[in-house]
């Protein structure tokens, strides 16, 4: 019992010397403050996102304008 006491206090000690020994103390951020970081991260993934969207909503429009165009190629080919 004893030799697993004396690790457990060791490992406490350690880590109870660590968050001391950083010398920055813990402060809360303010409702104001998250919802300023929510708001930066969320705009500067939505303008990375809609250029992604636009991206490929252009690529498969043209792959469907030159599917459209083989296929009304092909009709014409095989009309004459």
């Amino acid at each position: 019992m004893k030799k697993g006491i004396v690790p457990v206090l060791v490992i406490a000690a350690f880590s109870a010397l660590a968050v001391v020994g950083c010398g920055e103390k813990f402060t809360p951020l303010t409702q104001e403050q998250i919802t300023a970081k929510v708001d930066s991260t969320v705009n500067a993934q939505k303008d990375a996102k809609i250029q992604e969207l636009r991206a490929a909503c252009q690529s498969g429009l043209e792959a469907q304008v030159n599917a459209k165009v083989e296929a009304l190629k092909s009709a014409e080919t095989a009309s004459n």
